[in-house]
């Protein structure tokens, strides 16, 4: 009896390790890290796979230090006669709206929402950094992104973006002649002196400048700058607001991430508009049920479009509910 007591315990403790390994590799598979290294690997093997490496020379996992002391990570940089191509490898899944100029895109994936960065965007500052450091006019970078996941767009796909393998043909495409082999070997040269070892110091450093960027960023922003409640209505209650202010330490003068982070990607970027913002409408007739004022709202939906209707004043005790057609603003010139 003892015997079999002992077999069972040591059965129920082979299902409870197996159970505790499933459930920390469930969530190694799901961490945004592994996700990335999977897409940067898959990156890797087709471009390896599809491209002449006599023509195509490919570089993966680029650190480069920046003039102002920062650091720029590249994924993968691939250097020809045609251009030096620049990739950023993002592994998503779900559905994407997003356009080439927004700050921010959106993934919709199980009713849930996330919004990030724009990676076209991003990638406009590692095109920006390259040109400083390696003496390279813009017109001779390309920027690629590069979806390896399942996602899917479900807006206009910006021409920058490919999906999987098609980021072969993509670079393929390029049949102009931009640099001499004598330019692709000093950028070579010049890339392999420059950047650096490819370690987890060197990423956990990157990170840590990252993070101070982005702190600096969110302290400089209008919405943490404390707003006073009332307007000086005189120049020498301008002044005295001024002088009684705390003093705020200057930032050390970052020239070239300065210039990167005022860049807007595109050679050329027109002015755009802001958009229109619809009014705040008024109901001319009261709930006809309760005879309580309507109040507008509007619901998004999950395909990114937004239903607007008229609702009771008093719900949910009264439910009644009308639809209505967002007004909007013209744009002024």
């Amino acid at each position: 009896m003892a015997a079999m007591w002992q077999q069972l315990h040591g059965v129920m403790g082979l299902w409870l390790l197996l159970a505790v390994g499933l459930a920390l590799l469930s969530g190694v598979l799901r961490s945004a890290r592994f996700k990335g290294w999977l897409g940067e690997r898959l990156v890797r093997r087709w471009l390896a796979q599809g491209l002449d490496p006599q023509h195509y020379h490919a570089l993966h996992d680029l650190t480069l230090r920046l003039p102002d002391g920062s650091t720029t990570q590249i994924d993968h940089v691939v250097v020809s006669v045609h251009g030096v191509f620049v990739l950023e490898t993002k592994h998503l899944q779900g559905w994407i709206f997003g356009a080439e100029r927004q700050q921010h895109w959106t993934q919709t994936f199980y009713r849930h929402r996330v919004r990030f960065q724009n990676p076209l965007r991003q990638n406009w500052r590692h095109l920006k950094a390259l040109e400083t450091l390696l003496d390279v006019p813009l017109a001779h970078l390309h920027s690629v992104v590069v979806l390896t996941g399942t996602a899917q767009f479900k807006t206009a796909m910006p021409a920058q973006v490919v999906q999987g393998a098609a980021v072969v043909p993509y670079v393929r495409s390029f049949n102009a002649q931009l640099l001499a082999p004598e330019a692709v070997q000093r950028i070579l040269q010049q890339l392999d002196a420059q950047r650096l070892a490819p370690t987890r110091a060197t990423h956990r450093a990157h990170v840590a400048h990252l993070r101070q960027r982005h702190a600096r960023a969110e302290g400089a922003s209008p919405a943490s700058t404390p707003v006073p409640a009332t307007v000086p209505a005189t120049a020498t209650a301008t002044a005295t607001a001024t002088a009684t202010a705390p003093a705020v330490a200057p930032r050390p003068p970052r020239p070239l991430a300065d210039a990167v982070e005022a860049a807007i990607p595109g050679r050329t970027e027109p002015v755009l508009h802001p958009e229109p913002v619809p009014t705040t409408p008024q109901a001319t007739e009261p709930c006809p049920r309760c005879a309580a004022p309507l109040v507008a709202r509007s619901v998004s939906r999950d395909d990114g479009a937004w239903l607007h209707f008229w609702r009771c004043q008093r719900f949910p005790e009264c439910r009644h509910m009308l639809p209505r057609t967002a007004q909007v603003l013209p744009l002024e010139e």
